[in-house]
């Protein structure tokens, strides 16, 4: 029998969801669900599907990772219910992993500075800013928040600039620093491409499990576990139906 931790990970925070299973560090499957935002119908058959082709029984998962938003609500209550029923009837650990950290992942490593940008209804975006570092990972610069898109972008363009002036004193850099934009939040904002920035296309737009797993062990290997009594979706912003039950009764926003 091997020590080696079993590890679940799921991603329900966008339009597409996925589930992948892993031994440790090591993917061993991943799967897309079938349909879009039926995450409710199609998460528990798939993480089922997944344990029994591993010969996993459901007592025997570790560690379960799971994408904590913001993003879809229904998606992300439907991810921490699960996580939250199996760790108290199996004692699993959980990690939560912000979806927009997720999201930036995609970017390829030519792009400098990387802002994934989500759908938040209403207008309206969650976005956050990542710059990359000399080892080729990401940093949050900035964290994620309920934004107006093109102010976003005018911080990030003078970010850049900063960046440039830094990299010119040092001699470190002779191209143009490079800004990726992607997420689902693109179908509603579209700035026009320039020289350094740049739309990904709606193929790198989603999360995935198999992102979330990586980043979850990461995590783990810190022992950075997440409290299973307080973990709660990554909302932002309050449902609408919150918002109007709090406006209807005169409560705080």
């Amino acid at each position: 029998m091997s020590d080696l931790p079993r590890i679940l990970a799921l991603e329900t925070s966008g339009r597409t969801g996925s589930v992948a299973v892993a031994l440790s560090p090591t993917l061993r499957a991943a799967r897309e669900l079938p349909s879009t935002m039926r995450h409710a119908v199609e998460l528990m058959p798939a993480i089922r599907d997944l344990t029994r082709e591993q010969g996993w029984r459901p007592d025997q998962i570790d560690h379960l990772y799971l994408s904590l938003g913001p993003g879809s609500f229904t998606g992300l209550r439907i991810a921490v219910a699960i996580a939250r029923a199996m760790h108290q009837a199996t004692g699993c650990k959980l990690i939560g992993v912000p979806s927009l950290d997720v999201i930036a992942q995609n970017a390829p490593p030519k792009f400098a500075i990387v802002m994934p940008i989500l759908d938040a209804k209403r207008n309206q975006v969650f976005a956050a800013r990542y710059e990359r570092n000399a080892d080729g990972t990401l940093t949050q610069t900035a964290p994620a928040a309920l934004v107006d898109p093109a102010a976003f972008l005018d911080q990030a363009l003078t970010r850049a600039s900063e960046l440039e002036t830094q990299n010119a004193k040092r001699e470190t850099r002779n191209a143009k620093l490079q800004i990726a934009l992607l997420g689902e939040g693109l179908a509603h904002f579209q700035p026009a491409p320039t020289e350094i920035v740049t739309q990904l296309p709606p193929a790198l737009w989603p999360g995935t499990a198999v992102t979330v797993h990586r980043l979850g062990y990461q995590l783990a290997q810190r022992n950075l576990f997440s409290d299973p009594a307080t973990l709660l979706p990554l909302y932002i912003r309050l449902p609408e139906a919150e918002e109007v039950y709090r406006k209807k009764h005169n409560l705080p926003v």
